[in-house]
């Protein structure tokens, strides 16, 4: 394909084609006759029957020279705009008429990302998934292992490149709430925890599902990475020749055009939140401002000493403008100039100004200018650290390890998630919906049913508790909710020991859920030794199945707790 790139570029020099330019000025523009990727080629030409007749002659040519054969009949001719001939047109070539917007590798070509039309495909593709799937029975864990690894990558392709209209956003987040508690069609559940809760890393107390608005500005943030990296990448070029340079080449000037201009529009409007997480490191100097940009620390010098920026000699100067040199051992010295002398009272600040400049150590100008990416290591850019530093985790305690890391089934730990957020439609939470009930718990039939008392203050619930604490002869005092028991459970007996002790609560609390909910619906209660029996039977399965004992029998399960506890 090399062969026929250079022979297209030879006939637009002689001016027998004209590709588009990319800029406001015509004559300055960059023009772009084709585009090659892999054995697809696009060319671009007026819509002149001459010019096509030398596109012919160049195809003819290629097929002669290479022994190669262009398929024009899988070819098509796509107008840009209305052109009248368009008919004569494609005769020329014996090619079929296209039009746009059209669709090249999943991608939509010449569409407006903003219509709703152009995700409707993504939309569809979800629905046809979901309608599958809410046929089969499926656990609360199941449900979020699906959406995870399945859902949420759909609309990735699209998301890394287009700005996702916020109408879509809901009505794909409507889609992934509905399947995940289980509301599908018709049929109506309750959304026990909130989306913005469920969206955010299982650390801070969600479920790890990923926010589609977050995803998608942690995927665009790669193109800004990629324009500051990428000098003589040709995407870069055209980006340039339509828009032009700004804080030395890292990015576009602000775009207000209103045509044309959207898809970039849409990335550059995150710049601010990813301009937080970069910083310079300095070489050249020639890319860097000396006052405004952040290359010696998290913060710019104009923020750090603005009364001396107000008296700058140059307060747009690059590092290199404001060093000199170099002297005579070869190194470049500071020379910031100001237009005025000082004051007495500013002297200070000023000796603290070159103290701090003389601190970091001076740009070697053999090395270019370049970026550094803060949130990783080896300073390059990925979309997964972008968007783990977009999502706030300030002030959020939550137990997690407690119920993650125990390696219980999914199913239970999503429904203790839900108890630990105090969510489980008990008596309480479901009058706070509406219902009109007793509200009393139907374990103890003394006290009014919440999520703390149904799982740890109830006296038939306590039974087990004071069971599990004699066996492993701990004397423990039960604290007031789910998740400060949780908190203080987790690795009691160190981090090697205590595989099954981290798994008692989840275990216990799932008993007590099952046997409250055959006594509510179904009428039915067991003895406090059945319980007692089912609960111990659950653990010993667990703890089975994930290799955390060796016991035979249930019996023997229970006599090894006492080593455990020694």
């Amino acid at each position: 394909m090399e062969i026929l790139s250079r022979m297209l570029r030879k006939v637009e020099e002689e001016g027998l084609i004209r590709g588009f330019r990319a800029g406001s000025n015509a004559a300055e523009g960059l023009c772009i006759s084709h585009l090659l990727y892999a054995d697809d080629t696009i060319l671009f030409c007026d819509a002149d029957l001459d010019q096509l007749v030398y596109v012919r002659m160049v195809l003819t040519c290629f097929e002669a020279v290479t022994g190669l054969r262009v398929n024009m009949a899988k070819s098509e001719m796509v107008p840009v705009g209305e052109v009248q001939n368009i008919a004569e047109l494609a005769e020329s070539l014996c090619c079929h008429i296209g039009g746009l917007p059209l669709s090249y590798l999943g991608m939509p070509l010449g569409a407006l990302y903003k219509a709703v039309a152009v995700w409707n495909p993504i939309i569809e593709k979800l629905e046809r998934r979901l309608s599958g799937w809410q046929k089969l029975y499926l656990s609360k864990g199941g449900r979020l292992t699906l959406l995870k690894s399945t859902l949420s990558s759909l609309p990735t392709y699209f998301l890394s490149l287009f700005t996702i209209p916020i109408s879509v956003v809901r009505r794909v987040e409507k889609l992934q709430r509905d399947f995940l508690w289980g509301g599908m069609g018709d049929v109506v559940k309750h959304h026990l925890v909130g989306w913005d809760k469920v969206c955010t890393p299982k650390e801070v107390g969600g479920l790890g599902v990923r926010s589609l608005i977050l995803t998608n500005k942690a995927l665009l943030g790669k193109w800004l990475w990629r324009f500051g990296m990428e000098g003589d990448h040709l995407w870069r070029r055209v980006l340039m020749a339509k828009f032009g340079s700004d804080m030395g080449g890292w990015r576009t000037k602000p775009i207000r055009g209103p045509h044309g201009c959207g898809l970039w529009k849409g990335i550059m409007s995150g710049w601010e939140d990813y301009f937080q997480h970069v910083e310079f490191v300095v070489g050249q100097g020639t890319r860097v401002s000396f006052w405004k940009d952040k290359w010696c620390g998290d913060t710019p010098l104009v923020v750090l000493f603005p009364t001396l920026f107000t008296c700058a000699s140059n307060r747009e100067a690059t590092i290199a403008e404001v060093l000199s040199g170099p002297n005579s051992r070869g190194v470049r010295e500071w020379n910031v100039t100001f237009v005025r002398d000082f004051n007495d009272w500013e002297v200070d600040v000023v000796a603290e100004f070159f103290q701090f400049l003389h601190s970091h150590r001076v740009p070697n100008a053999a090395l270019p200018d370049e970026l550094r990416w803060k949130q990783c290591k080896d300073g390059v850019f990925t979309s997964r650290s972008y968007h783990y530093a977009l999502i706030n985790r300030r002030g959020v305690r939550f137990p997690w390890k407690s119920i993650w890391r125990v390696k219980a089934p999914h199913r239970v730990a999503f429904f203790v998630w839900t108890a630990t957020w105090g969510r489980i439609l008990t008596c309480d939470n479901l009058m706070r919906r509406g219902y009109m009930m007793a509200g009393w718990c139907c374990m103890c039939c003394c006290d009014g049913e919440t999520v703390d008392h149904l799982l740890l203050h109830c006296s038939a619930v306590q039974k087990l508790w004071n069971y599990v604490f004699l066996t492993f002869r701990v004397h423990w005092v039960v604290p007031r909710q789910v998740a400060d028991l949780l908190f203080g459970w987790h690795n009691c007996f160190g981090k090697h020991h205590s595989h099954i002790w981290n798994l008692i609560p989840l275990c216990l609390m799932w008993t007590v859920w099952r046997e409250r909910n055959l006594r509510t619906f179904e009428d039915l209660s067991t003895s406090p030794d059945q319980l007692l029996g089912t609960f111990v039977t659950s653990l010993f399965d667990w703890t089975r199945i994930r290799g955390f004992t060796t016991a035979v029998t249930v019996t023997e399960f229970v006599d090894s707790w006492h080593s455990a506890s020694v």
